[in-house]
């Protein structure tokens, strides 16, 4: 498995494949980086990385891993060898990056296992919903639930 940094070009149609793949049908509208995941010349999974969405978090110290898809036939443990490799990018690249930060969803049975066999430290829940949240501009209101928050080093 290789990882490449889809140029900008391809990353709004890397960005439609995870929509068209991920639970939710959705990705956050902005994002810095769209990396995509590679087993010989075929996508096997991708990821977006952004601003965090945490407004006391500095956008220029902190990089949020937003969207992670990978296919159910990738081989065991795919999606935390690529979180290792999505961190050695993020190193080289991104050097003034200190912190990642990532979210999952017990409630829809994401309990965080690969963010644990890479090593991330769980920091508790999010807050709830805010109800602003669903005045935004091309936002679905999806029954908004806390998730787990998980953190980093690259």
């Amino acid at each position: 498995m290789i990882v490449r940094r889809a140029q900008s070009s391809e990353s709004r149609e890397v960005r439609a494949w995870i929509i068209e793949r991920h639970y939710l049908r959705s990705a956050p509208p902005g994002y810095r980086v769209a990396l995509e995941f590679l087993a010989g010349r075929v996508r096997i999974g991708a990821m977006l990385l952004g601003r965090p969405t945490a407004r006391k978090l500095d956008p220029e110290l902190w990089l949020e891993l937003t969207r992670m898809y990978f296919v159910d036939e990738a081989p065991r443990n795919t999606e935390s060898q690529a979180l290792g490799m999505m961190r050695r990018w993020v190193r080289v690249w991104m050097p003034e990056v200190r912190g990642l930060i990532a979210y999952s969803d017990p409630a829809a049975g994401h309990t965080g296992v690969v963010y644990l066999a890479d090593n991330w430290a769980p920091m508790g829940l999010s807050d709830s919903a805010h109800a602003s949240w669903r005045t935004r501009p091309q936002r679905r209101y999806t029954g908004a639930t806390n998730k787990l928050r998980w953190v980093r080093t690259p």
